[in-house]
């Protein structure tokens, strides 16, 4: 089955966004404390940012003084960013590119190569990260923030026959996954941005990619859910403390 992911980020561009900037939200009360403590002091570096969606860590890492270029497949994602960008008088270069193809970039351009929540979106991971090697600087860093492993694990196979009893809980084989976009109830998404194709990757298999692009991972993050975020909403708390959402990771270029 192939995977149609432009059209339907075109398709659910605004409802993703105030879905991931809803007070409530696992992308700022889980995902972005743990980024920001891995990605560190980045002021006056260059950042590439693949997969940038609406743009919220694009523009965060350029008030905090990097410069940062950032793209995404979806047009729909990028006027958002752009827009987000003017709106907090944020220089931010978006561009519409596809992270699964060649990055159109030369070699050794950027200090640091970020990436939120995209990776289930390539197929081949090793592929993805020698283009990544390759534009980073020597010395570079990569800090990638994925749904966790055992969080994609769960979702359903995109095979529907397979696929009867709903949510799978399948840690290996059968990458291919299908789901229904959580951000269906946050604004007016037509059909095709109802559902998505992904891929579920293990642990062993980022762990391999990085290697094969000869990169080291130098630190591996589990978020966790702040204490504070169960007095906004003590059930979506809940539920982050019984399965990991995110998996945060570094790695270096020697």
């Amino acid at each position: 089955m192939p995977l149609d992911v432009k059209s339907a980020w075109d398709a659910c561009g605004e409802a993703f966004d105030r879905f991931t900037s809803a007070d409530d939200s696992f992308s700022d009360n889980i995902e972005r404390p743990a980024v920001e403590k891995v990605i560190g002091d980045i002021a006056g570096s260059r950042v590439l940012e693949l997969g940038c969606g609406s743009g919220p860590f694009s523009c965060r890492f350029a008030q905090a003084g990097a410069h940062v270029t950032a793209f995404d497949l979806s047009q729909a994602m990028i006027s958002i960013a752009k827009q987000r960008a003017a709106e907090r008088g944020v220089n931010v270069d978006f561009r519409v590119a596809d992270i699964r193809k060649p990055l159109p970039f030369g070699d050794a351009e950027f200090d640091v190569i970020f990436t939120a929540t995209a990776l289930h979106y390539v197929e081949d991971l090793p592929s993805f990260m020698r283009e990544v090697a390759r534009v980073m600087k020597k010395r570079g860093r990569l800090v990638a923030s994925v749904l966790h492993p055992l969080s994609t694990a769960n979702f359903p196979l995109a095979d529907a026959e397979a696929n009867a009893d709903g949510w799978t809980g399948r840690y290996f084989g059968k990458p291919l996954r299908c789901i229904e976009t959580p951000w269906v109830g946050f604004g007016e998404v037509p059909e095709e941005g109802r559902r998505i194709n992904c891929h579920h990757h293990t642990i062993t298999e980022y762990s391999d990619a990085l290697a094969s692009a000869g990169l080291r991972l130098t630190r591996l993050l589990e978020a966790e859910p702040p204490p504070e975020f169960a007095a906004k909403n003590a059930a979506r708390y809940e539920e982050a403390m019984t399965r990991p959402l995110y998996l945060i990771f570094s790695a270096s270029k020697e």
